[in-house]
């Protein structure tokens, strides 16, 4: 490296990104009970504080990352670690649950900013030989935030209060981008960068969709799939869809280039990692109520118990690339995803009574083993399948599928909570789970790429 002080405080500073926007998902889950009884809402009507942040940045990701293009990185990754922390304060002045949904939306846009443009930043401050290791190490950080998350939100919550866990994440939102203000250097973007046409009626398109289909899961248990509020979401939802397909084949710049949907090895990766976010989120919706509100735990111990998973996943995650490079990606995607599912078949048996706390970690453990093995092999094969010119598409699409499979996650443990129960739930998500070992031994190349 020709830089190694400003490179190492690039990746520093792009770390601090990943990790407060990863902390900020996971350390709402464990204190949704606590919201729920403060405003005096339903565990679905509370859902909605999770799923709204998420799908606000599923569908900014593609478009953040243009705009990182075509306005300079440091300024879109500044600005959206600032509207972050704005967010965050909001969020702990809301006094309603409208205004809470409201405030998580506006911190979300930051964070899909923050999310999509933060790969990039590594990405130009390493050399090619090095940039693995350092988006590895970014990687980590993230694991990190998911792995605090709980701890933090419980202990905050349950000694302060929800709010109180909003202020901290505001706090370290505002400390990260006057790191970065100061540190990253102005890159001015290329040329012809400036007149790449911005995609707006493709992601508001990708977002009708994507909202459709989560009003019809959340309105169709309750009402019937054949009521009208139902059909007319999966409607909008298919319709919707087909205007985004036809709009991305005619525009000069679509927010997804078709040409990267077509590849086999992409297309499947992706799919998986919706596939694993949406399994590892209905359990972590549901577990907090199960803890707190079925056995009498504190917040604090709830998040206590729940980093396990995360944990795990953090340190399974740089070992199974390494299986990968040596052995090719198709065992530990297959071997992962199985280890996922009897995690999950851990975690129901776990939930009989009575409960032992030590049953709990051990299988949300297997289910963090599981998930760290399957998520590096595939990033790669993501990464590998797409083109060098188009990679940066590429991370921001596999960003937005993790996005939406935790939101859909969400929607489907709020909507089966209730007819299936805890350990029904989990038992469906251990089925989704096998569904994603079958898809990943289809297509999968011996080499990781």
């Amino acid at each position: 490296m020709t830089a190694p002080s400003r490179d190492l405080r690039a990746l520093g500073v792009a770390s601090a990104g990943a990790c407060v926007a990863a902390l900020s998902t996971s350390v709402v889950a464990v204190a949704a009970p606590v919201v729920a009884a403060d405003l005096r809402v339903s565990v679905p009507g509370v859902s909605v504080v999770l799923s709204a942040y998420l799908l606000v940045v599923s569908c900014l990701l593609p478009l953040a990352g243009r705009l990182g293009d075509t306005l300079g990185k440091k300024r879109v990754y500044v600005a959206g670690l600032t509207l972050f922390a704005l967010g965050s304060a909001a969020c702990a002045l809301a006094p309603t649950l409208g205004a809470l949904v409201a405030a998580r939306a506006l911190q979300a846009t930051g964070a899909a900013c923050t999310m999509a443009v933060g790969p990039a930043i590594v990405t130009g401050a390493f050399p090619p030989a090095e940039r693995a290791r350092a988006l590895g190490a970014q990687l980590t950080a993230t694991y990190l935030g998911l792995t605090a998350g709980p701890t933090v939100g419980g202990l905050v919550a349950g000694a302060f209060g929800w709010r109180a866990i909003f202020v901290v994440v505001a706090v370290a939102g505002v400390s990260v981008a006057a790191l970065a203000f100061v540190t990253l250097p102005r890159v001015s973007p290329a040329a012809g960068a400036r007149r790449t046409a911005l995609d707006l009626g493709g992601a508001l398109l990708f977002a009708l969709s994507l909202g459709a289909l989560l009003g019809a899961m959340r309105v169709g248990p309750r009402e019937g799939w054949a009521s009208p509020r139902a059909l007319a979401g999966i409607a909008t939802a298919v319709v919707a869809l087909a205007l985004f397909a036809r709009h991305e084949a005619r525009h000069e710049a679509p927010l997804i280039p078709p040409s990267l949907v077509r590849s086999r090895p992409l297309a499947l990766g992706v799919l998986g990692a919706l596939l694993l976010y949406a399994v590892l989120f209905i359990s972590a919706f549901l577990l907090p109520f199960f803890l707190q509100r079925a056995h009498g735990m504190s917040p604090g111990r709830a998040g206590l118990l729940m980093t396990a998973q995360p944990a795990a996943m953090a340190v399974t995650a740089p070992l199974s690339g390494v299986i990968a490079d040596r052995r090719g990606a198709r065992v530990p995607i297959v071997v992962g995803m199985v280890v996922l599912a009897a995690g999950l078949a851990l975690l129901a048996w776990s939930a009989s009574p009575p409960l032992v706390e030590a049953r709990v970690v051990v299988a949300l453990a297997v289910m963090g083993v599981g998930a760290g093995l399957y998520v590096a092999p595939n990033n790669a094969v993501i990464m590998g399948a797409a083109p060098r010119e188009r990679q940066g598409m590429a991370a921001a699409i596999a960003a937005t599928a993790r996005n939406v499979g935790m939101t859909l996650g969400i929607a489907i443990a709020a909507t089966v909570e209730a007819p299936l129960g805890f350990r029904g739930a989990l038992a469906l998500a251990a089925g989704v789970a096998c569904v994603g070992a079958l898809l990943g031994g289809v297509g999968r190349g011996a080499r990781v790429p």
